[in-house]
């Protein structure tokens, strides 16, 4: 027999594995769509998409995404700045491949959300 509190444990479980394999999918859409726009540190961006989509869409730190983006040639560090506080802000762009990329993510995005929409509606 599973309890009611072992019940919801479990739902909530199954929702935050959705969620962390849907961000984990998108995170390098978001953080290109965001690049193609300005140039931008991580946190920044991480500001951006919490502000856009009225904190639904809370990032996790971007680090490790922003290494592969850039050793895949998609992202370059464009310049760097000293904070008030003495910390180094790498600012990050997108380059022509990422732009290409960007694009075929946004249209792989848009077909898979259509489809699935298409079955849950």
């Amino acid at each position: 027999m599973v309890l009611k509190n072992e019940k919801d444990t479990k739902h909530q479980k199954e929702l935050n594995t959705l969620e962390a394999m849907f961000k984990r999918a998108t995170i390098p859409l978001l953080v290109l769509q965001m690049l193609s726009e300005r140039e931008m540190y991580a946190y920044e961006i991480i500001q951006e998409v919490t502000s856009l989509t009225g904190g639904t869409y809370k990032m996790p730190l971007l680090y490790t995404p922003l290494n592969k983006l850039k050793e895949q040639g998609y992202i370059v560090e464009c310049r760097q700045e000293i904070t008030d506080k003495s910390r180094i802000r790498i600012y990050y762009a997108v380059t022509d491949k990422g732009l290409e990329l960007l694009e075929d993510l946004k249209q792989a995005y848009a077909d898979l959300a259509k489809a699935v929409e298409s079955i849950i509606s």
